[in-house]
C-alpha cells in the first residue's frame, strides 16, 4: 500500500469520532475501521471504501454516489437519506440494517449485496426479493 493511500485511511480512522459533513470524495479509505463513525452528511462520492468497516456508523444524508463499497461492512449503520446512486455494493454486508429510507438504491444493487430477513428494505422492494436462496 502506498504512503498516500495509507495516510488517507489512517487520518480517517484517527478522526472517526466526527467526520460529519466532511468532504471525502474520491478518497482511498479501503480497509479503514470506521465503526460508529459520524459521517452524517459526508461527501463520499467516488470514494474507495472496499472492505471498510462502517458498522454502526452514522451515514444519514451521506453522498455515497459512485462509491466503491465492495465487501464493506454496514451492519446496523444509520443510512436514512444516504445516496447510493451508481455505488458498487457487491458483497457489501447490509444484514441487520435499515435500508427503507435510502436514496437511489436499485434492486440490482440489493441483489449483489448481502442482505437477510433482518435487513429492512424499501417498501417497493419487498415483493421482489426471493423467499429463499441467495440473499
Amino acid at each position: 500500500m502506498s504512503g498516500g493511500k495509507q495516510s488517507e485511511r489512517r487520518a480517517a480512522e484517527l478522526n472517526k469520532k466526527n467526520l460529519s459533513r466532511a468532504n471525502l470524495s474520491r478518497q482511498k479509505l479501503g480497509g479503514a475501521n470506521l465503526t460508529r463513525a459520524n459521517l452524517r452528511g459526508a461527501n463520499l462520492r467516488g470514494a474507495n471504501l472496499v472492505c471498510t468497516n462502517l458498522a454502526e456508523a452514522n451515514l444519514m444524508e451521506a453522498n455515497l454516489s459512485n462509491a466503491n463499497l465492495v465487501d464493506a461492512r454496514l451492519g446496523r449503520a444509520k443510512l436514512a437519506g444516504a445516496n447510493f446512486a451508481q455505488a458498487d455494493v457487491t458483497g457489501a454486508n447490509f444484514r441487520n440494517t435499515d435500508l427503507s429510507a435510502v436514496k437511489n438504491l436499485t434492486m440490482q444493487q440489493i441483489r449483489s449485496a448481502k442482505v437477510d430477513e433482518s435487513t429492512k428494505l424499501p417498501r417497493t422492494f419487498k415483493d421482489k426479493m426471493p423467499k429463499t436462496g441467495s440473499y
